[in-house]
């Protein structure tokens, strides 16, 4: 009868992976599911200067940096270019600390203006220079018609460009006439500061985004056109578009086609709840893209943030948007958008040593790059460069997903196998013990139960069964020497096979000794770890508090926290500060 009752329960099991795996095969693109991948991120060659508030852009396939702060969050006039696999330093006629870079169609040119005008991120400034990606060189020329930092532009037809957007106010519309001048356009009905320029038609555009008060970004529903009066969209006032550093501007969102007069663009944009969603725009018409499911605002170690513009590749009608968590993780959100739903496909990293917070520029390949940035300080940039292989991630997943059912119903088979060579294991071969912690070797009876009946009995008695006292001293030593609560997916059956003895075992000795379960078990030791964290760091962030804990999450830690000590977190630290 036992025989038989494994191998139901092993093609039970089976049956219901390879009905699991068909319906998340024929369904990859539904709303109830959301693919995750792992991708693999590479760290190239560092800059020779550490960079923040630098501009960063493709010149004829080739990566270039200009300008920004280095070190002590002092302005650099330099700018570099990434070839035959290292960088090499060039100098510039300014400094560009949070200026423009608008790569010019010939694609052999760019666009280099304004910026901070002093150090410490001060003052704005009417520089311009030209660079050729050819010959290498910057060169000086002209002046803005206002000083401006925290500025974007929009190249026009026959090589004019569009510019908005200041730091400080004083805000205007002006044009670049593709050889030498800068002129005013026209006042704005709302100064922005980075703001999203697109093109409405080959001759036309509009410019909206965020405003700087108080110290910090907050939304704006008025837009302002080149051509005709400024309207308001009242989804720009609940729905806030993420804000562009320099590393690149909204053509980078371009989706459209500009030879059939399709000018389309997607943005990503934030509420005041934090949650993530996309803005598409087709001329003035702003509509939310409806997606498969809702963006992912964080991951199973923790808040995923997302503050940066979106980068469309539209050779795979892709877009992607960047995020990082506390960890060290970085995570780009894929989304297809000429589907409908959009399918979203989330991909991840392993830890990453010194990412910069600062936008991705799509290379030629279709893999994304990031250069430089800043973790938390202005005065301590990085020159750290990270390239993800993005483009062989997603073709992989694509052609690993229709072979997945294959593998799983390949592994149905070999589960099967195993399970009747489990029984005839277990027919002529009693089980023995093989643990790192000292057990006694005799059979040692059933512990005694406390007026109801013990679900969790070692279904082999006689054989697998401890000693009581015994079974909990090694479970406490394995658990406290090797810090095993610190693992979020550490399971009972990790701590039976580790002692050699039946998960149940486990679960029995547990009930018995503390009354409660495995996982308060667990989430004990896990909060007297957090309340040592606290106490030694009692301004640290709660949410990191909870993963250096072993809790997957920040919910669980506050519902265990509060279990064990019948107080909040900062409940917990205001009580010991007093």
């Amino acid at each position: 009868m036992k025989r038989q009752t494994i191998l139901f329960v092993a093609w039970t099991v089976c049956a219901n992976v390879i009905w699991a795996q068909t319906v998340k095969s024929e369904q990859s693109h539904s709303s109830d599911t959301f693919p995750t991948f792992r991708i693999e991120a590479e760290r190239l060659p560092d800059m020779n200067l550490p960079r923040a508030g630098h501009s960063v852009f493709i010149t004829d396939g080739e990566l270039t940096v200009v300008g920004g702060h280095t070190s002590g969050f002092v302005l650099t006039p330099t700018a570099e270019y990434f070839s035959d696999g290292q960088w090499h330093l060039l100098p510039t006629v300014y400094p560009h600390d949070n200026g423009l870079a608008v790569v010019l169609q010939q694609g052999r040119k760019a666009l280099i203006a304004g910026g901070h005008e002093k150090n410490l991120g001060i003052g704005q400034s009417y520089e311009v220079e030209m660079y050729d990606r050819t010959a290498h060189t910057f060169v000086g020329f002209g002046c803005l018609d206002k000083k401006r930092a925290f500025l974007q532009g929009l190249e026009m037809d026959s090589g004019r460009v569009l510019i908005s957007g200041n730091h400080k106010g004083n805000d205007a519309l002006e044009m670049f006439d593709g050889q030498k001048y800068f002129n005013h356009v026209k006042d704005v009905a709302s100064w922005h500061f980075t703001p999203y320029l697109i093109r409405t038609a080959k001759d036309d555009a509009i410019v909206f985004g965020t405003v700087w008060r108080n110290g910090r970004a907050e939304p704006c529903d008025t837009v302002d056109c080149l051509k005709g009066d400024p309207f308001t969209v009242p989804l720009l006032k609940t729905w806030m578009p993420m804000v562009f550093d320099q590393s690149n501007h909204a053509e980078c969102a371009f989706i459209g086609d500009e030879a059939t007069g399709d000018y389309s663009y997607l943005i990503a944009a934030k509420n005041h709840d934090g949650e993530i969603a996309f803005i598409r725009i087709k001329g003035t018409d702003f509509s939310l893209l409806k997606t498969s499911c809702p963006v992912p605002t964080s991951s199973r170690w923790g808040a995923i943030k997302f503050n940066r513009a979106v980068v469309a590749d539209r050779h795979s009608s892709r877009a992607y948007l960047f995020g990082c968590d506390s960890t060290g993780r970085a995570y780009v959100v894929s989304v297809e958008y000429n589907k409908t739903p959009a399918p979203l496909t989330l991909y991840y990293t392993d830890p990453l040593n010194r990412l910069g917070d600062t936008t991705p520029v799509l290379m030629p390949d279709g893999d994304l790059v990031v250069t430089g940035g800043i973790l938390d300080d202005n005065f301590a940039p990085l020159a750290t460069v990270w390239l993800f292989h993005l483009q062989t991630t997603a073709t992989t997943s694509q052609s690993t997903g229709s072979m997945r059912l294959w593998l799983w119903m390949v592994l149905a088979v070999l589960a099967i196998v195993a399970a009747l060579a489990i029984v005839r294991y277990r027919v002529h071969c009693p089980p023995t013990r093989q643990s790192s912690v000292s057990l006694p070797a005799e059979p040692i009876p059933e512990p005694a139960t406390t007026g109801h009946s013990n679900r969790n009995a070692d279904p082999n008695p006689g054989q697998e069964s401890v000693y009581v006292p015994q079974l909990q001293t090694a479970i406490s030593q394995l658990i406290e020497t090797q810090r095993l609560y610190l693992n979020p997916d550490l399971k009972v059956t990790d701590v039976a096979d580790a002692l050699g003895v039946h998960r149940n075992a486990v679960s029995a000795c547990i009930n018995a000794w503390k009354g409660y379960s495995f996982n308060k078990f667990l989430n004990d030791y896990r909060v007297e770890h957090a309340k040592q964290i606290l106490h030694q760091n009692p301004d640290q962030k709660i949410a990191a508090v909870a993963l250096e804990s072993g809790f997957s999450n920040e919910r669980s830690f506050f519902r265990a926290f509060k279990a064990v000590t019948g107080l909040t977190p900062k409940e917990w630290v205001t009580q010991q500060k007093n």
